[in-house]
């Protein structure tokens, strides 16, 4: 079994500078809607030939600007680069 990753899904990983996307709203939001990818919110262990594989799940706790740590699905963030 090999673990494939589509495309049009964008690949978070930890440390990672994202914006929450424009419609989306969530108590304790700062305004710059900015953020750090802190962690995953849970993770699947697939036992195979190669040993224990672990892959993240599509939802991420994110550690906002304003300090406050708020859980998204990755359908919601988007990747900040450089210019911003």
């Amino acid at each position: 079994m090999t673990e494939k990753t589509l495309s049009s899904t964008p690949a978070f990983v930890i440390g990672d500078f994202v914006r929450v996307k424009d419609g989306t709203h969530q108590e304790g939001m700062p305004t710059s809607r900015m953020g750090h990818i802190q962690n995953y919110v849970s993770s699947t262990r697939l036992y195979n030939q190669k040993g224990v594989t672990v892959s993240h799940r599509d939802q991420y706790y994110v550690f906002m600007t304003n300090g406050v740590t708020l859980k998204f699905h990755e359908m919601f963030l988007e990747h900040v680069d450089e210019e911003g």
